[in-house]
């Protein structure tokens, strides 16, 4: 949906671009008929006048950027160091951050939310890692303002901006690690179902495992959230199998942390009988026991690059490229080790 103007109005009121000047600048001269008719088709249309917007930012003083998130993702330290770089970003270019909840918007409404934003003079919107919804794109583009994703959990359309990590590489480079070391029964815990950084991160460890000679089901890959608890009954249910795995590379710190306490809980000693590989590189991997070896991705720079990528957007710049993707690497501590020489099955393939 492109952005809709004064002529879009005016046509479908099947009346003049000055009789709707009139209504929305509330000018006499125009009848009460009329008039509640061209209203009725602003708010249809879901039109914001450019006078609106700019009254509305001169009233703010600065420029305002609203965060859209999931509300569980406020436990996950991925947000705060996120809301860190972004937050300095946004000083940096004399903005602002307004944080909501992605579930107060009613997809049945999203028009009138955009119409709320843009009026409350925001310049556009940052999703976090939540569920892309085309009607909500739409219904910003309607009023003339910019969305940016950030890891998004479904594919979004190739025209949209969005931001991440090099998944792929940084899960192959993890699971990678963990061959080079001797493990042959390495599983991986996945995240959101359908998540689309989490599908890239499950395809990276898959390639290694197949470039090793080692088949892998990514359909059987665990997957509910990025969460403790998610890791914590996941790897209980893969440490107690009759042939447990030797490694577990998680989709993220928070879920590798459950896996250090499922091991804790069964008796199994981390790095000696199990190898455990995280991804994001948050103080949780640094304060963990033992410290998690974990992929490094710049998450604070991901904060920085989506607010300087929207307040492009916003003062009409055009972008070299709608994908943007910082590089991973990983950071090896004292969870991983050779697998432990009394498993007499490990190192076959």
């Amino acid at each position: 949906m492109r952005r809709i103007t004064i002529g879009d109005v005016a046509r479908s009121a099947n009346v003049s671009e000055a009789t709707v000047s009139k209504v929305l600048n509330g000018r006499r001269g125009v009848g009460g008929d009329t008039r509640e008719r061209v209203q009725d088709v602003v708010r249809e249309l879901g039109y914001v006048s450019i006078s609106e917007r700019q009254g509305s930012l001169r009233r703010v003083g600065e420029a305002t950027i609203e965060v859209l998130l999931e509300p569980h993702d406020v436990d996950n330290p991925y947000f705060s160091t996120f809301i860190g770089g972004a937050v300095q970003q946004a000083a940096d270019s004399a903005a602002a951050l307004l944080v909501r909840p992605v579930t107060s918007i009613d997809e049945r409404f999203d028009l009138r939310w955009a119409q709320s934003v843009a009026r409350a003079g925001r310049v556009g919107v940052i999703e976090l890692t939540s569920a892309y919804s085309a009607h909500r794109e739409n219904a910003l583009r309607a009023v003339g303002l910019p969305m940016v994703l950030v890891d998004p959990i479904d594919r979004p359309r190739p025209s949209t901006p969005s931001i991440g990590a090099t998944n792929w590489a940084g899960a192959y480079e993890a699971a990678q690690h963990l061959l080079s070391l001797g493990h042959r029964r390495i599983d991986y815990i996945g995240g959101p179902p359908k998540a689309r950084c989490d599908e890239v991160r499950a395809h990276g460890w898959a390639a290694a495992m197949g470039d090793a000679g080692i088949a892998v089901d990514i359909e059987a890959v665990p997957r509910e959230a990025y969460s403790f608890e998610h890791g914590l009954r996941a790897a209980t249910a893969l440490l107690q199998r009759p042939d447990p795995p030797t490694a577990i590379f998680a989709g993220s710190d928070i879920s590798a942390k459950g896996v250090l306490e499922a091991a804790r809980r069964l008796g199994v000693l981390v790095p000696r009988d199990l190898s455990v590989v995280g991804f994001d590189d948050t103080y949780l991997a640094q304060t963990s026991t033992p410290p998690l070896t974990t992929v490094h991705q710049p998450i604070a720079d991901i904060g920085r690059t989506a607010v300087s990528t929207l307040l492009r957007l916003a003062a009409g710049d055009a972008l070299a490229t709608r994908r943007i993707e910082l590089a991973t690497h990983l950071v090896i501590r004292d969870s991983t080790a050779p697998p432990s020489p009394r498993n007499p099955n490990e190192g076959r393939p």
